[in-house]
């Protein structure tokens, strides 16, 4: 069974400091030192990437947690549930060079064609944005050098699935630290030369090529290289195992792209609607709620693929307790991380002379509480995905389904801006989603929210006590 050691936590949230370092030190420069078009661009330029990068539809999850059934000992794949027969025959390193041929095929054909997308659909868009590519300097270059940095971005990123797939999470997140302190150290010296917007879009360029050396580096290393380079994979195998893996992987893609209207489309359609200015607050309001999102998940992450080993070796048991942990933690340092944002942030930013400034105090609260409903519902959905089934691509259709038609109406026949946006993306989802899936995993484990709640509590402390150990004073009822 695939187990997480301290050392992976460390540096998973090892990993997410030098993720906020590049905020830190990169952001307020890129505020500072970029005219407010080109934060426009920047903004609509990652926007733009996070929408063809949809075009993984579901294979990155689906690659990684099948690599973990079979690391777990799975002998063979099923497109629905796991197999959980499996334990004594140790790993079938035919079944995972197929997985790695396979994968690193599929994500050469993604790449090519997302960049194909970015090269004509994406200019056309840049470039009615840009005012014919005039309003920002060397935005053809900078778009074009961003396109082709997607591209390779895509490409490796079936790396990731194959490190986290195999349990070597210290590993892949010392290749996420070297490839941003690799995008940190060039975005400042180019910015140090005057480059503007250009910066940024090289060294997006240049970090990808870091981290897949790692990547490569700690995966394949000879003695393994030695037990998958025996087998020789058919074209027939490949396509059979396409099969299962597309089964699913159809579905969560499904979901990406619905997930993806739902709290990114809003940006993009506001920059048919809004000036540079509305989405430059706008953008760096959702910037800045992502990262609080994802330094709080970080627990929740790096555990994901001792979540889908429990379910091959069916202890849900112990998933449940660990699922509890995690949520725990997330839940307290999303609530700091608001809370600093709120009363902060804004003072923070005139500090460092930004030229972009936050929305209202309300409007932060009101996204902060979308987005935490938002990720608390997926994390569940997570959960449910870990058994191999995917229930949940109907209702993501209607959701995001009403929330672009919600999103157009309210820019198109309302002066509600920014807030509408985020009023119909809460409403919609407070309808169905933020509820159904939490009821759906905590009804498999047969217990309520506060009895949930109250594990994840339990489970914080004890794994507290091992590093402060006058919380052993605590009365054992809440520690047992």
């Amino acid at each position: 069974m695939i187990t997480i050691s301290k050392k992976d936590i460390w540096w998973s949230y090892f990993a997410q400091f030098f993720n906020i370092s590049a905020g830190i030190i990169v952001l307020p420069l890129i505020l500072r030192m970029l005219s407010v078009e080109e934060i426009g661009m920047n903004y609509l330029m990652l926007t733009i990437g996070s929408m063809v990068a949809l075009f993984d539809f579901g294979f990155a999850p689906q690659f990684g947690r099948n690599i973990t059934y079979v690391f777990s000992g799975a002998q063979e794949l099923m497109k629905e549930g796991v197999d959980n027969t499996q334990n004594k025959s140790g790993i079938n390193y035919r079944l995972l060079a197929n997985m790695i041929h396979t994968a690193k095929y599929v994500y050469l054909k993604l790449a090519v064609i997302v960049l194909l997308l970015m090269l004509t659909l994406g200019s056309l868009y840049i470039n009615n944005i840009t005012n014919g590519f005039s309003n920002v300097d060397n935005s053809f270059v900078i778009w074009l050098i961003f396109s082709i940095s997607t591209f390779f971005n895509i490409y490796y990123s079936y790396y990731t699935s194959l490190l986290t797939g195999k349990g070597l999470i210290m590993e892949s997140k010392k290749a996420v630290v070297l490839s941003r302190l690799t995008y940190i150290l060039l975005t400042c010296t180019f910015l140090y030369f005057g480059l503007g917007l250009l910066a940024v879009a090289l060294a997006n360029l240049i970090a990808p090529f870091v981290s897949r050396y790692i990547a490569y580096y700690y995966f394949f290393t000879p003695e393994f290289r030695k037990k998958i380079g025996v087998h020789k994979i058919s074209k027939q195998e490949k396509i059979e195992l396409f099969k299962i893996i597309w089964h699913n992987s159809k579905k969560l893609g499904i979901v990406y792209v619905c997930g993806y209207v739902i709290t990114k489309l809003s940006l993009f359609m506001a920059g048919l609607y809004l000036s540079l200015t509305d989405i430059a607050s706008f953008g760096l309001m959702i910037q800045l709620v992502t990262l609080i999102t994802s330094v709080s998940a970080t627990l929740f992450v790096t555990y994901q693929p001792m979540f889908s080993s429990l379910r091959v070796n069916g202890n849900n048991h112990l998933l449940m307790k660990v699922f509890a942990f995690c949520m725990n933690v997330q839940y307290l340092l999303y609530l700091i991380g608001t809370l600093f944002l709120v009363f902060l942030g804004p003072w923070i930013l005139s500090l460092i002379g930004s030229n972009a400034t936050l929305p209202s105090r309300l409007i932060l609260l009101l996204y902060a509480l979308v987005v935490l409903l938002e990720t608390n519902h997926s994390n569940f959905a997570t959960i449910i995905v870990t058994k191999n089934n995917i229930p949940f691509v109907k209702s993501g259709i209607i959701s995001s389904g009403c929330i672009a038609l919600g999103s157009f109406l309210s820019l198109e026949y309302t002066s509600l801006g920014i807030l509408g946006l985020i009023l119909v993306q809460g409403l919609t989802q407070l309808a169905y989603n933020n509820w159904k899936w939490p009821h759906v995993v905590l009804k498999e484990f047969n217990i309520y929210f506060i009895s949930f709640l109250l594990i994840g509590v339990k489970e914080s402390l004890n794994h507290t006590i091992q590093y402060v150990p006058w919380l052993k004073k605590i009365p054992i009822i809440l520690r047992s």
